[in-house]
């Protein structure tokens, strides 16, 4: 939370207020859930954020990332996230969520993986931040890779690989195209 806050230090006082109450929002939706390792699930939602404050996104964007795994994960729906952060903010929240639904697990055939790319194009054409949240928050999760079972590492660091860094690339964002694969090559130089 405090590398949270620092980074977003230069929001006005209200902006501020806006972050800290999806902060205690999340902590509470989140309450009892844990990522693999055994840490509070909230951490990876914070740090999500902080990638996204790092990045230089606006309120709006790091609220969201704050928020981009409650409609999946918690009992928080989107009329709740609307009414507290605004019309932007469940709009992002749940193109995250659309986004993280047509992943490519389990996509075989050429076919059904052009679609599951058709469907991804959809949901970033009504807002580029969306694709920002997914990266920042592949990011987070190959940081922390090394806490999945060795063959879900391995397809996680292939979609990695094939899809985020793809994205990554094409929006220009070099710098996460190279760590992703950096990282996503350890763990996929045996298949």
């Amino acid at each position: 939370v405090q590398h949270l806050r620092a980074a977003i230090s230069h929001f006005d006082t209200e902006e501020q207020a806006r972050v800290q109450q999806a902060i205690d929002l999340a902590v509470h939706a989140h309450d009892r859930q844990s990522r693999a390792d055994g840490s509070p699930y909230v951490t990876h939602p914070l740090a999500v954020a902080g990638i996204l404050a790092e990045w230089g996104g606006d309120v709006d964007t790091i609220i969201a990332g704050v928020l981009h795994d409650t409609l999946e994960d918690t009992t928080l729906d989107l009329q709740e996230i609307d009414h507290a952060f605004g019309k932007d903010v469940s709009l992002l929240v749940e193109g995250v969520t659309k986004f993280t639904k047509a992943d490519f697990a389990g996509e075989d055939s050429l076919d059904r993986k052009i679609e599951t790319l058709r469907r991804l194009f959809e949901v970033m054409r009504s807002d580029t931040r969306v694709a920002i949240i997914k990266l920042a928050d592949r990011l987070h999760n190959i940081r922390t890779i090394d806490t999945l079972p060795e063959e879900r590492q391995q397809r996680f660091a292939l979609e990695t690989l094939t899809v985020y860094s793809r994205l990554a690339f094409h929006l220009g964002m070099n710098q996460l195209r190279r760590e992703f694969a950096e990282r996503s090559e350890e763990h996929t130089s045996e298949l």
